[in-house]
């Protein structure tokens, strides 16, 4: 009986039971992944095998060590204790409090792909650490807040004569807060970015040390995060909006547009492009624009475009933020000039009669192949397949995978 070929496409790859039985009963193995598990034992008898590892890390573990993965952010903290020896993988963000070093020597190793920050006392308790990412420290004494922390009336009335520590921003906006007290009691914050209203601000930045990066709140601007220009918008901030972050201006965002008088986003717009001139009507300040098509699609990690997506949406689709983009044969190459436009995605798989259009309407993709390209003999285009092997090849899809 001929052998199967096996992939394994996963973030992780547990590789520590494999077995001499296992491997033998392929006829080859490819892993694809960030990161491989192994113990002493299975990395040597993986060298004997045919198995090809595409993979950024490879970490030598015991066999008998847990391994705890955390999607998300994760935090250790004084009674964050494990009760066996443990490898800690965190996709997202990790955040280290002060008091936990009895909790840091129940683990053997630590790998994040994302960030960390941990105080600066602890430096020399860590185990191992890998970051694929960035790390900051802050000083260890220190008072946590949340991330993005915003100033209010009853944290004045709280606050005491410490050093307050928020890893992104600190909020100043609510020109109603009285700082003096703040001020007199010695109170600093420590942080990447704050954002303050104007009428605030000079008392507001005596809060600060010269690293911050400062931004200010225009008098009469209302503060907004990041998202799609609409009427709910307007109405609540009423018509000058600061936007921190990203701004999309969809074509139906046209009438909500027109009401809008001032505006300042401290990321990019998104615009439909027959909105451009109103747009620059406007007292207006960005970072960047974009120009978009009809509706927007973001943040997919597998995503299928095919003639039902399409239907009724005149001015098309934005597809932004996305991993993997399968576009099937049944959109034509004039369409995807007219109606498609990718920004910011990983890796669109399509015909290669399409791939032309598809690099005329992308922006920062990072791979753009067809189906010759990537090997694919037979692919059923009535189901949303993912599988560029042969029909002899084993494809395992999985967040973690143990072998």
């Amino acid at each position: 009986m001929e052998k199967r070929k096996l992939v394994i496409n996963a973030a992780i790859c547990d590789c520590r039971s494999v077995t001499e039985e296992i491997l033998n009963s392929y006829e080859s193995i490819q892993i694809n992944t960030s990161c491989i598990l192994v113990s002493k034992n299975s990395k040597e008898l993986l060298s004997r095998y045919h198995v090809a590892m595409n993979t950024a890390d490879v970490t030598e573990i015991p066999d008998d060590a847990e391994v705890l993965i955390q999607n998300g952010s994760f935090t250790i903290e004084e009674n964050t204790i494990m009760s066996k020896p443990t490898v800690l993988i965190v996709n997202g963000s990790l955040h280290i409090n002060k008091g936990s070093e009895k909790a840091l020597e129940s683990f053997l190793s630590i790998q994040v792909n994302g960030s960390v920050s941990y105080p600066s006392d602890t430096q020399n308790q860590l185990p191992p650490l890998k970051v694929n990412g960035s790390v900051s420290t802050y000083p260890s004494d220190a008072i946590c807040l949340k991330n993005k922390f915003i100033l209010d009336k009853v944290f004045i009335l709280r606050a005491k004569n410490a050093k307050y520590y928020a890893k992104n921003k600190v909020l100043v906006i609510d020109e109603t807060l009285d700082l003096s007290s703040l001020i007199s009691k010695g109170t600093t914050f420590i942080t990447n970015t704050a954002i303050i209203a104007e009428n605030l601000l000079d008392k507001a930045i005596l809060l600060f040390d010269d690293e911050t990066d400062i931004k200010v709140l225009p008098a009469g601007y209302s503060y907004v995060e990041e998202g799609t220009l609409n009427d709910l918008m307007v109405s609540k901030h009423g018509d000058k909006i600061y936007v921190d972050g990203d701004l999309v201006i969809t074509s139906e965002s046209e009438n909500t547009l027109k009401k809008i008088t001032g505006l300042k986003v401290t990321g990019s717009i998104l615009i439909s492009k027959k909105l451009i001139d109103n747009l620059h009507s406007l007292d207006i300040e960005y970072k960047d624009l974009k120009f978009i098509k009809g509706k927007i699609i973001k943040d997919k990690g597998f995503l299928t475009i095919n003639k039902n997506t399409l239907e009724g949406l005149e001015d098309g689709v934005t597809i932004t933020d996305c991993g993997f983009v399968k576009i099937n044969s049944d959109i034509t190459a004039e369409e995807i000039e007219e109606k498609l436009h990718f920004i910011d995605c990983g890796f669109i798989q399509c015909q290669p009669d399409q791939k032309g259009a598809i690099e005329l309407v992308s922006e920062d993709v990072g791979l753009i192949k067809d189906k010759t390209e990537t090997s694919i003999e037979s692919l059923d285009e009535d189901e949303d397949s993912l599988n560029p092997y042969d029909k002899n090849t084993q494809v395992i899809n999985a967040a973690t995978y143990k072998m």
